[in-house]
Formats: structure tokens, C-alpha cells, sequence
């Protein structure tokens, strides 16, 4: 067989195998997401994983015999700046890595491809690549897009010799190659990636037979042997009838055999047998071999085996639709589940039921004992959930929060609730049982929301929505409990939603505005003011900051918020400082309330400096109070930004102590001055021996700890007694005063010495 004869079996068999395995990744995985940016679904700790995905797959590319120049490069595209990424490269020289880093759309050959989405051949590099450097050679590109849905994903490119002409088939390839890249980026992690990328392309090798006219065997290659089973020596002068399977009639091996002979070739999927009677699928590609004369000398076929393409379909599919954790359905796959059951009783009746499950402090466990442990837990409350329910589909649908979900054709609507009421009683039944784990004594506490619909009402979006509210109320109402949802819960989800698209609005409508409860030493000397926002919304009417902070967090507005109250409150001291009395004793500081989204902000540290700086102030003059629950949640990342803003002079104060389940003995590690008493423990404190115990325990270990302790929600003559017995150092509530415009708090502070510990 001839040398051009081989290529041209060899091309045939590579593009036959990349188009098999493009067909059957489009075919089983389902989109059902949007696309977004996909540079950032890789998180920066796996980048490498997939750079080493990428650059398996990308030579396996460069081994094509038409890519000699065995050079090569992928990008993967930042659509927020415009700009294609190089992720991946292959014999690139140092002057094009640097400057194709990063390639703006438009720019050079890929970046009018990644405008285009059209792929590209240039037999030669002309004017439109502009990226030039000396001693480059000539050379010519096949530049590829890389897309998903005509949505680009990264630009390939593939260095060829100069005046390589265009080839549709070469085109094709390339361009199967690309959707192969496409899929990998967006439906796997990236060591997965790499070992689909092995599987399917690396291992993707080919078998080679050689017959005689006569159609029995004269040659096999290494590849076949392995494939097959059969030795060489043990194959060779056998009829090529013998690998057949019974999978296939005679007439379709007719049918072959027809095609060969009077078009030259077959190609297309078939069953062969293995040495040991296995049954496997194979891509064939049967070319006949004639001479000038149009007689046919032999035959050769060249074939894929498929088997570990249809094992990677399957483990794709597992990947794609099933949590790796836990086993069970993933949130794809239960979408795909709820619109069959929803399609089900759209034609037979009947209701659709979901409940959605929540473990409630899963985050403590995860944090403080670790991943290991808190995917024990979550393998646990999987089963424990299946165990409950039969014939429903059980999913998990992401961190702590589990789904139950199960087509009800029996009851009506009254029993239908009561069922799914039960339903969640015995789950929640089932997970406070105690995990014993390593030693731990772990609760698996839960929250559950549900809902029911049929088919005619809503679709899977809209059903799992209503038990998101339900779940979101019981949370809010009865952790530990179950709620089923009702109109008034999505009334109340409708009005939050009104809510954050107002909130984005509120500064640019100038509707926010600052109040200022003072706060009072022991000797009734006013020492500054915690700074209150309120939000007066000019459709809305006033909204409770227990509200809108809330959405604003959620939505992501809360830091352009927070940097408007820092820097209006900074302003409003300035003014004071021209009236005179500011920093003349009146009131030398200011709290001003911060989320933690704030202080994780880029550059937070730097703006709240900077902000006191242009004002003439130093930070010392304020206090940045941030809640308990807030800086236990976040306590991995906001401890070094909140040491970076007490080195910088800020005053760092915990809010609300004694609601977010921590110790004082874990807040030593941080940066804190100042712990306020939360206001329940205040209000209670008269009536209650043990609350009363428990203030002056904080108290008293917050000073050994070197703490200033401030108490909130001091409203009676007899808690202000009782506090200041316990040596508490600041009061701040409605016995001094409520909070105020800034005007009725400069005249409230010009007063002297309030009615606090001093004057009693």
C-alpha cells in the first residue's frame, strides 16, 4: 500500500473518529444554562489543571501530518474585556507569547476571527497580522473559532508551511477538534477535563486491516491486535467475515459491500466481535484499493474502536447531570425531571410536588472541621433523604441544599399539601438524628420549602422558584421547621425583587439619608454616634434597613452604598469641623456600620484611607462596625483586611455580639477594639438572672481581653444601672435618645453631660 494510500486512510480515519465523537458529545449533553463568561467558571486554583487539558488535546492536534510546522496555540476568551486569553501553546517563540498574551478582538488574525466567529486560513502572513518582530519567519495559519451555540468560547491556532493550500476536510477536522474544546470548557472540572481530553483524543488510536480481493486478511497493525484480541499470527489468512457480530443482518452487510463497490469506500458505525466474544462498537472506514484499470487489489479498513468513547459518554453524562459527592441528580438533571413530571400531568393530571431542603449551620461544619468532614455529612443527609421516599427524584441542588421532587395524581390539593407536609416532617425527623462521625457529634438540622403545580400553571423555572420563597421563609420564620408556599410568600418575594431593582437607583435619586444615635460614656459625655442609613424610596415609600441592607448585599449594591454613607458621613464632619466643634470634645468619633462585602472590596482599604485623608482626618476618628454573624461567615478572608484597616489606624467594633455563635476567645485572633452587646441580651437582661450573668461575663472578659464594651438597645433607667454596676464602658438606645438628623445631634451633643452612669 502506498504511502499516499496510508494518508489518505489515515486522514479518512481521523476525520471520521473526531466527527463520531463531536456527534455523540452534541448529542448527549444538554444545555440547559446560559453561556456567561467562561474564564471565570475555572476558579484560580484549577488553572493549571486546565492548561494541561488543553495542551494534551492541542498535541494531539499537532500530530496531524498536515500540521508539520508542529506549532500551535488555544485562547480562551475574556468577553468583559474583549480580549482572547492564551492559555495554552506549542513551539510559540518568546516574542509572540508575550505579545499574544492577550489579543484584543479585532486585533491581528485571531482577533478578527474571534469578531468574525469564521474560521480562517492564510497560506501566508501578510498585513493583517500585525503582530511583527525581527528574524520572524514566514509561515501560514488555519485559525479556528472555538464556539458553543454561536457562542465563542477561544480561538484556535495552527501554524502550517507556507502556501499550504486550503482543505474543506482539514477545515472540518479543526473545526471538530474546536467543538471538542467547547464542550470540555464548559460541562467539566478541569482534571476531568484532562481525562476525557485523554480518553476521547489521546486514547482515540486506530486499528489498520489489509485484505485481498478476496477479503481475507494479509496485514493487521499493533492497534488491531489490541482492539481485537487477535494476534497477527493467528488472524492473518483468515476470512475478515470472522470479526463480524451477530448484531447485524446479512443484508447489512450487503449493503457494505454494495457501497464499496460501486462508490470506492464505505464508512459508518458497526458491531464487531473481539477474540473473547465480546460485541464492541466500531467507526469503519472500508476503502477499496484498484488499480489504473479500475480493479479492485485489496482492501483496507481503518476503524476506531468506540468502546471507550461510549464509557466517556456515560461518565460525561454522570459528570454533566450527577453530583460527584453525593451520587445523586444534579440541578440539570432535575430540571430535566421536573418538565417530564410537569409534562406528565399536563396530559394525565395530577400535581407536581417539590420540596426544597436546606442544612441549616452546614457552613460551620465545613469551616471549622473541614471539607472532608462536611462531605461525610452531606453522603449522610443524601441518604438519609432517599431513605424517606420512594418513587421521587432526590437532587442535589448545590452547597447544603437538597431537592425532593415527585408527581402526586392521587389527591386533591388539600391532601396533596398534607402529604408533602408529612413528607417533610419525617425528613426533617430523619436528619436531627445525631451523626457520629471521627469522634464529632454532628446535627444535620434542616429548613424546608415547598410547592406544587401542574403543568398548565408554570414550568420548571417558575415551580422551583415558589419552593425557593417557601424554603426563604422558613429560614427566616422557624429554622429546623417546613413551610409550604403561598401567594402572600410570593407577593413578599415579588416585592424584594421590586425592592433590588431600586436599590441599584437610590443614590443616583439622591433618596438615601444619614441618622445618628448618639452614643454616651460613663460620665454622660457624648464620645461620637453610630451613623444610620435610611432609605426613603420615592416608590416604595420608607424601607426598614433590616430590608433593603439585605437586597443590597444580595444584589452587590451594598458596596457603591457603603462607600456613599463612608464618605457623605466623612463630608457631614467636615462641615461640623467648620462649624467649630468637631474635635473640640463634643464627639471625637463616628461608627459607621460596614458589610463585608465592602471590606473585602478590591482596594477597600486603600478608598477608606484615602477618603479620611482628602478630609483631613485621621482614621483614629472612626469606628467600622461589623456584625458578629457577618465576620464569622467570612472569618478565612476578612481577617487580614480588617488587621490591613486597624493598621491603618481604623477602630474595628463587633456588632450585635452574641448572635452569631461564636466565643470570645476565637474574636482574640482578631483586630477588634470594641464589642457591642447585642440589644436582646440587653432588653432581657432585668428580668432574667442568667441573661444578666451573661452580660457581665462578656463584659468583664471583653476588658480582659482589652476590649471597650458598648451596650445597644438601652432603653430603661434600670438597665443603664445594671450596666454600669457591671462596668460597662458606652451606652448607646432611646434612654439617651433615638436616632436623629445630623442637625438635632450637633445641639443634642452641645448639651454636656446626658443622663448616663455618671449623673445617676
Amino acid at each position: 500500500m502506498s504511502g499516499l494510500v496510508q494518508w489518505r486512510v489515515r486522514h479518512g480515519c481521523y476525520r471520521m473518529a473526531v466527527f463520531y465523537i463531536h456527534e455523540q458529545v452534541n448529542g448527549s449533553m444538554r444545555e440547559e444554562h446560559g453561556h456567561g463568561e467562561f474564564l471565570d467558571l475555572i476558579d484560580a486554583g484549577n488553572a493549571a489543571g486546565l492548561n494541561e487539558a488543553l495542551h494534551s488535546i492541542l498535541e494531539t492536534i499537532l500530530q496531524l501530518p498536515w500540521l508539520s510546522t508542529n506549532a500551535g496555540g488555544i485562547f480562551l476568551n475574556d468577553t468583559a474585556a474583549g480580549q482572547l486569553v492564551l492559555t495554552t501553546q506549542i513551539n510559540f517563540s518568546d516574542p509572540i507569547k508575550n505579545a499574544c498574551a492577550r489579543v484584543n478582538y479585532g486585533h491581528c488574525l485571531c482577533g478578527r476571527v474571534a469578531e468574525s466567529a469564521n474560521l480562517m486560513h492564510v497560506s501566508c502572513v501578510d498585513e493583517r497580522h500585525e503582530i511583527r518582530y525581527e528574524g520572524m519567519c514566514n509561515h501560514g495559519h488555519y485559525v479556528v473559532p472555538i464556539t458553543l451555540r454561536e457562542q465563542l468560547l477561544g480561538v484556535m491556532v495552527l501554524y502550517i508551511d507556507v502556501d499550504h493550500a486550503y482543505d474543506a476536510g482539514e477545515a472540518r477536522v479543526l473545526e471538530n477538534f474546536a467543538g471538542i474544546i467547547a464542550r470540555l470548557v464548559y460541562t467539566t472540572q478541569i482534571s476531568q477535563e484532562k481525562q476525557l481530553a485523554d480518553l476521547i483524543l489521546a486514547h482515540s488510536s486506530h486499528g489498520v486491516v489489509i485484505t485481498g480481493r478476496d477479503k481475507k486478511i494479509q496485514w493487521v497493525n499493533e492497534a488491531f491486535e489490541k482492539a481485537t484480541g487477535y494476534a497477527a499470527g493467528e488472524i492473518i489468512g483468515k476470512a475478515l467475515a470472522m470479526l463480524r457480530s451477530d448484531r447485524h443482518g446479512p443484508e447489512f452487510h450487503a449493503a457494505i459491500w454494495r457501497s464499496v463497490r460501486e462508490q470506492g469506500f464505505w464508512e459508518g458505525e458497526i458491531w464487531n466481535q473481539r477474540n473473547n466474544g465480546e460485541i464492541y462498537p466500531e467507526w469503519l472506514n472500508i476503502v477499496a484499493l484498484k488499480n489504473r484499470r479500475g480493479e479492485v487489489l485489496r482492501y483496507a479498513g481503518t476503524f476506531i474502536d468506540l468502546s471507550h468513547i461510549r464509557a466517556a459518554e456515560e461518565k460525561i453524562h454522570q459528570l454533566a447531570y450527577y453530583d460527584s459527592i453525593t451520587g445523586l441528580p444534579n440541578m440539570s438533571l432535575l430540571h430535566e425531571k421536573l418538565e417530564d413530571m410537569l409534562a406528565r400531568s399536563r396530559e394525565g393530571g395530577g400535581r407536581v410536588v417539590i420540596l426544597t431542603l436546606d442544612l441549616d449551620h452546614f457552613h460551620e461544619i465545613n469551616a471549622g472541621l473541614g471539607r472532608r468532614v462536611g462531605d461525610a455529612v452531606l453522603h449522610e443527609a443524601a441518604q438519609r433523604i432517599c431513605s424517606a421516599v420512594d418513587n421521587a427524584v432526590v437532587a442535589r441542588m448545590g452547597a447544603d441544599e437538597f431537592a425532593v421532587a415527585y408527581l402526586d395524581s392521587q389527591h386533591d390539593e388539600a391532601a396533596t399539601s398534607a402529604m408533602a407536609g408529612r413528607l417533610a416532617a419525617d425528613l426533617n425527623a430523619r436528619l436531627q438524628v445525631a451523626l457520629e462521625f471521627e469522634q464529632h457529634d454532628l446535627a444535620l438540622d434542616s429548613s424546608i420549602g415547598f410547592a406544587w403545580a401542574n403543568g398548565r400553571d408554570v414550568d420548571a423555572d417558575a415551580l422551583l422558584r415558589r419552593a425557593a420563597v417557601a424554603l426563604a421563609g422558613c429560614k427566616k420564620q422557624s429554622r429546623g421547621g417546613y413551610l409550604c408556599h403561598n401567594a402572600e410568600m410570593e407577593q413578599q418575594a415579588n416585592y424584594r425583587r421590586f425592592l433590588g431593582m431600586a436599590i441599584g437607583k437610590a443614590v443616583e435619586r439622591d433618596e438615601l439619608y444619614l441618622m445618628y444615635q448618639p452614643q454616651v460614656d460613663r460620665a454622660g459625655q457624648v464620645i461620637g454616634a453610630e451613623v444610620l442609613l435610611r432609605w426613603q424610596s420615592g416608590e416604595y415609600g420608607n424601607i426598614p434597613p433590616d430590608v433593603f441592607i439585605g437586597i443590597a448585599e444580595e444584589r452587590g449594591d451594598i458596596i457603591d452604598i457603603g462607600r456613599w454613607v463612608f464618605e457623605r458621613t466623612l463630608d457631614q464632619m467636615v462641615h461640623w469641623r467648620n462649624e467649630g466643634v468637631c474635635d473640640c470634645g463634643y464627639f471625637p468619633r463616628m461608627a459607621i456600620n460596614v458589610s463585608p462585602h465592602q471590606v473585602l472590596s478590591i482596594n477597600a482599604v486603600e478608598e477608606f484611607a484615602r477618603a479620611c485623608a482628602s478630609r483631613g482626618f485621621t482614621p483614629e476618628s472612626i469606628e467600622l462596625e461589623v456584625t458578629e454573624t457577618s465576620i464569622m461567615q467570612y472569618s478565612d478572608y476578612v481577617i487580614e483586611h480588617l488587621q490591613a484597616l486597624s493598621e491603618q489606624g481604623f477602630k474595628i467594633a463587633i456588632d450585635d455580639f452574641g448572635t452569631g455563635y461564636s466565643s470570645l476567645s476565637r474574636l482574640r485572633n482578631f483586630p477588634v477594639n470594641i464589642l457591642k452587646i447585642d440589644r436582646s441580651f440587653v432588653s432581657s437582661m432585668t428580668t432574667g438572672a442568667s441573661d444578666a450573668a451573661l452580660v457581665k461575663s462578656i463584659i468583664d472578659m471583653a476588658h480582659t481581653l482589652g476590649f471597650q464594651v458598648i451596650a445597644e438597645g438601652v432603653e430603661e433607667f434600670a438597665q443603664l444601672e445594671m450596666l454600669t454596676g457591671f462596668g460597662c464602658d458606652i451606652f448607646q438606645g432611646y434612654y439617651f435618645s433615638k436616632p436623629v438628623s445630623a442637625d438635632e445631634f450637633l445641639a443634642y451633643a452641645k448639651q454636656g453631660v446626658c443622663k448616663a452612669a455618671g449623673a445617676v
